[in-house]
């Protein structure tokens, strides 16, 4: 291309005999500044390409997070559900006038027990690492980075809230296991022969159920409205910048 453009420049260099060398010299250095930008351009659009793909890498591994997590939000709420809708059974059980072995056992016999403490795990690696490489910039004013953002902020206040109810649950599972209460229980669930027991028994059957522990974290328990919304929105969140990663890594 360069060599094409210096021959016109030479023709019509040699039209013109007193200004041949002026314009020689002239399309010399034009074609040195038009040889210097497109290099330039070449180079710029190679850079440019290079990152394009380095950001997205980065972007399929957040995409592959976030796939995980919307697996492990999927299970939590099913648990979280389940859990306090153990806590309302419990609490309905505990009040009961006469308390059946078979009312006992769907307390004893649960994987919902309101002590199955259980969190949300999220994989941040794949943010954390686009974040230190600094292509992070390159989403500035985009739904993705947007999205991204609301999505991890979110990650931190369920934590907070999971954090404050286990915590609470487990102080007084302490207070439970001090007063010997779950260890009453777990002997009469594993009786042979409930039947005379919960026939003589019933004021000490609704007693050990009743004890201020173990109502007190099914109370806290069957309450929880917050974190059900916080996995709901999340997995909205996740769903949407999942589409939104597919749409820029596609274009």
């Amino acid at each position: 291309m360069i060599n094409f453009f210096r021959k016109i420049r030479k023709k019509l260099a040699d039209d013109n005999k007193p200004l041949k060398y002026f314009r020689y010299a002239v399309g010399e250095i034009a074609l040195v500044v038009i040889g210097i930008l497109i290099a330039l351009s070449i180079n710029n659009w190679n850079t440019n390409k290079q990152e394009t793909k380095e950001l997205h890498s980065y972007l399929k591994n957040v995409k592959e997070n976030l796939q995980a997590d919307l697996g492990s939000i999927e299970e939590i709420k099913i648990f979280r559900d389940s859990s306090v809708l153990y806590s309302k059974n419990y609490l309905e059980v505990a009040k009961k006038e006469k308390v059946t072995i078979e009312d006992f056992n769907s307390i004893m016999n649960s994987d919902y027990n309101v002590f199955h403490d259980t969190y949300f795990k999220p994989n941040k690696s794949g943010f954390e690492a686009l974040k230190n490489s600094g292509f992070i910039g390159r989403l500035n004013g985009t739904i993705i980075e947007e999205r991204l953002n609301a999505y991890y902020y979110l990650v931190d206040k369920v934590d907070e809230q999971e954090a404050s109810l286990n915590n609470t649950i487990e102080s007084m599972e302490n207070a439970a296991f001090i007063a010997n209460v779950k260890q009453q229980m777990f002997d009469i669930f594993q009786m042979k022969n409930k039947e005379t027991y919960f026939t003589t028994n019933q004021e000490n059957v609704k007693g050990l159920l009743n004890q201020p522990s173990m109502t007190g974290a099914n109370n806290r328990n069957s309450e929880v409205t917050t974190l059900p919304r916080y996995y709901r929105q999340l997995e909205q969140l996740g769903k949407s910048v999942i589409s939104e990663i597919d749409i820029m890594i596609k274009d």
